[in-house]
Formats: C-alpha cells, sequence, structure tokens
C-alpha cells in the first residue's frame, strides 16, 4: 500500500511483513485487544493468545496484503487485507497508541474504499463492540450488517458509477 507524503513527514513508513515480525506482532495484538479479550472470553491467557495469534499471523501473511506501520523506524502496528473474487475482506488494523490519531487509520480506510469503488466489490471487517474504532469505521461508509456476541461485523459497498 502507499503511503502519504502527509504521513512520510511525520515518520511514518510501511513495510511488508515477514517471519520475523513474529514477536513484535504478538506485542502488538497484546496491547490493542487484550482488554476486550478480558472483556468478552473471560481473560488473557499468554499462552492460549500466542498461539491463536502465531496462527493469525501465519494466515495473515498469506493475504494480498498485510504490512508493518513503523513510527521513526520502530514497528508500531499492524494492517492487511485480502482481496478475492467478489469481495475484500480479512481488513485488520492494529496499532499501538503513540500511533494513533496521526492519520494513519483514516489513510488505509481511504486506500480500502479506493480498492473497493475501483474493483466494484464490498469490503468487510469485524470490530469489537466496545472498541471506539468502529465510529471511523461508520465515518468511512461502513455499516453493521451482522454481530456476534462480542463483534459488530461491518462492510462498505462500492459507489456504483
Amino acid at each position: 500500500m502507499i503511503i502519504s507524503k502527509e504521513l512520510t513527514d511525520k515518520g511514518f513508513s510501511f513495510e511488508n511483513v515477514d517471519e520475523t515480525d513474529l514477536c513484535k506482532f504478538l506485542e502488538v495484538k497484546k496491547a490493542c485487544y487484550k482488554q476486550y479479550v478480558n472483556q468478552y472470553y473471560g481473560g488473557w491467557v499468554d499462552d492460549v493468545q500466542i498461539g491463536m495469534n502465531t496462527n493469525v499471523f501465519d494466515k495473515t501473511r498469506n493475504q494480498d496484503c498485510f504490512q508493518k506501520i513503523l513510527f521513526k523506524g520502530e514497528v508500531v502496528g499492524f494492517f492487511g487485507y485480502n482481496e478475492s473474487a467478489d469481495r475484500i475482506e480479512g481488513i485488520t488494523i492494529q496499532m499501538m497508541d503513540k500511533a494513533r490519531n496521526h492519520g494513519v487509520g483514516s489513510h488505509y480506510l481511504e486506500q480500502i474504499i479506493l480498492l473497493s469503488n475501483r474493483w466494484n466489490k464490498p469490503a468487510f471487517l469485524k470490530v469489537f463492540k466496545s472498541n471506539p474504532a468502529q465510529n471511523l469505521y461508520k465515518r468511512y461508509g461502513f455499516v453493521v450488517y451482522d454481530e456476534t456476541p462480542s463483534h459488530y461485523l461491518m462492510r462498505y459497498d462500492p459507489i456504483i458509477k
């Protein structure tokens, strides 16, 4: 994914993820999701989460896009998506606190919207019900189409030209 000049001027960069990024991925996942796992699943258990998120890391590495977010050379987050025949799915973004509120999430969502509109494919993501990021997704046109006990399932429908 292309990064904007505005973000590079702030010290951000994007790089493709490789196998050496697993430990940082696990650290970012814990920082971003521990509170939600505690809330919805009865508590974060490191051994369980390490095993599960190692599988997530391996699966996400096979997606069309899986990149790390760097701030002044330090890994502060990850994002990814996958394109299938009729949709953009597997949309994820996780960022440490120091990376938030600098426009990275907005930039990523703008790129997803551009792809959705260009390819005429809906885009899908899920978000914990208590995660305030859902408000950002709604601002970019994502709507809740279903829910689980812990998540809202959201979609963006492309603008037909």
